[in-house]
């Protein structure tokens, strides 16, 4: 029988591990669990980057080389939002507007989340099973000097820069786990915490009342894959600009951006860390804190082969199961 897996995660990062798990495991036995924190309103439209980005992957209709959006998709709307003299930082592509419209639509008329994002993936003809980790409205501020942004003002609009000094999850502590989170937790073989940012993807959705410790109980191997390789230049621009986001992000924790301090933030959940064999040095401090280790080539971006070759180092995780 096939291992049931579960995946935390976030957006890029996470959807290119999800979409090779989805190509070497069972129909039906893969489930995504995504982060929703930095949902945006934008134009009257509920956007959900993280939930889209996995929905596009995962349907094989992602701009594979930009990690979000569809490809082949036009900017039309967004040319003529500016020639109206808006500033639309947040790129919207005219085909990607036909989601964020079905969604914001069926929302209104009081479907919750999840029941849209089964919809929206059943409509794709896709098998995995996607789930926001809340059917709540959660919001990540980033805290600065300057005041405060929502993240993908950050992230998106001001490419991550100026100081910040704290993030906050407006609407966590009243949110509930979105139904089937608690129990494809319960019931998995392995839960992996995908390659996503720990701050902005993986921390709230560990923080949703009740999935912590439902990792932590569950009979599962619980395996993480770094999202931070130290020792391998970044020439990719959007790869440059999500790894100054870690940095920065994990500095407000008064951590440094290394493989290490991703694998201390959820020690009390793991079994097994896999860390990019450029990043060997750090194998002793991770051992260190009883780990399991694994080595491996994580910088996958648009090599399917390396993508599956990561999620055979992950399911192998089960092999050293007691």
């Amino acid at each position: 029988m096939s291992p049931r897996v579960v995946v935390l995660g976030g957006g890029i990062g996470a959807s290119r591990l999800v979409t090779a798990l989805a190509r070497v495991t069972a129909p039906g036995d893969l489930t995504c669990i995504v982060n929703t924190a930095d949902d945006e309103w934008r134009y009257g439209l509920r956007i959900c980057p993280d939930l889209d980005t996995n929905l596009y992957a995962l349907a094989g209709l992602a701009n594979r080389e930009r990690g979000w959006g569809l490809e082949g998709d036009t900017f039309r709307a967004m040319e003529r939002l500016c020639e109206l003299g808006e500033r639309p930082w947040f790129g919207l592509g005219d085909r990607d507007l036909a989601t964020h419209l079905l969604r914001t639509e069926w929302l209104r008329e009081g479907h919750s989340l999840s029941t849209v994002t089964a919809e929206l993936v059943r409509r794709a003809g896709v098998r995995t099973r996607l789930l926001p980790m809340t059917d709540a409205e959660v919001e990540t501020r980033v805290l600065g000097t300057a005041g405060e942004r929502s993240f993908e003002e950050y992230l998106v609009r001001d490419a991550a820069n100026g100081p910040i000094t704290s993030i906050e999850y407006r609407g966590l502590e009243a949110a509930a786990p979105a139904p089937g989170v608690l129990d494809a937790i319960a019931t998995a073989d392995l839960v992996v915490l995908g390659p996503s940012n720990p701050i902005a993807s993986l921390e709230p959705i560990l923080e949703v009342a009740g999935v912590r410790a439902a990792v932590r109980e569950s009979r599962a191997r619980v395996v993480a894959v770094t999202s931070v390789v130290a020792n391998v230049p970044i020439h990719d621009p959007g790869e440059e600009l999500r790894a100054r986001c870690r940095s920065a992000l994990l500095a407000t924790r008064s951590l440094p951006h290394t493989a290490s301090a991703v694998a201390g933030l959820f020690t009390d959940l793991l079994d097994v860390f896999v860390l990019d064999d450029a990043d060997a040095d750090e194998a002793d401090a991770i051992t260190a804190t009883g780990l399991e280790l694994r080595l491996a080539p994580t910088i996958v971006a648009l090599d399917a082969g390396a993508a599956d070759r990561l999620a055979r180092v992950v399911l192998s995780a089960m092999a050293s199961r007691t």
